[in-house]
């Protein structure tokens, strides 16, 4: 519980890192580096709808808390963001080792996961992904008052690598992801100063 209480304001500060970059009205959001195949907006659209996807299946998971009978199509995903589990209304087996290691260590290795299609950027505008984020955000801070719910959730929901995952396992999952993402944002920041500060010619989105 502690821990969980630790980690929601967390979260919260992160969408807000995320909602300065699809807020910037300069380049830096749509401008293309080395660092990634995508550039700074297109991650946090990304977190934006992978978000939605998590916040989903966390409400699986405390719906499944409080029953032992499996639901079928559960898993379903939900609007264009998605869920990220099986479709197959089974109910979800435990956490993987990949998934135990991931959220032990609070870091995903770059270059090994890919993204599912439906939580993949769609080139949608700035004015949008700064909407989808901020109504993340408000999802998020509405689970403050039900964190005693969660961390006694014992209900699972699947994680395509990660296997089912509890709801206090979900929040986790936001904060590490969230993680990955604006490290790589920030080093596209870098190297988009690093250009500049050298006169190199900007390479915007397409």
């Amino acid at each position: 519980m502690a821990d969980l209480a630790a980690l929601l304001p967390k979260a919260l500060s992160q969408v807000d890192e995320l909602l300065a970059v699809a807020e910037d009205p300069g380049p830096f959001p749509t401008t293309r580096t080395r660092v990634s195949g995508w550039t700074a907006l297109e991650h946090a659209e990304h977190m934006a709808r992978a978000d939605e996807g998590e916040l989903y299946q966390l409400e699986q998971a405390l719906q499944r808390s409080g029953s032992d009978e499996p639901r079928s199509g559960s898993d379903e995903p939900r609007g264009r963001s998605g869920g990220q589990g099986s479709r197959s209304g089974r109910r979800p087996r435990g956490i993987t080792l990949a998934g135990r290691g991931v959220l032990a260590l609070g870091w995903i290795p770059r270059g090994i996961g890919k993204a599912p299609e439906i939580a993949r950027p769609a080139g949608v505008d700035r004015a949008q992904v700064a909407a989808d984020l901020r109504r993340v955000r408000e999802e998020i801070a509405a689970l403050a008052p039900r964190l005693p719910e969660i961390a006694a959730g014992r209900g699972r929901a699947s994680h395509p690598i990660f296997g089912g995952l509890t709801p206090a396992q979900w929040v986790r999952v936001l904060y590490v992801h969230h993680h990955h993402h604006l490290k790589i944002i920030r080093d596209i920041r870098r190297a988009f100063e690093a250009g500049a500060a050298a006169g190199l010619p900007r390479r915007p989105a397409a």
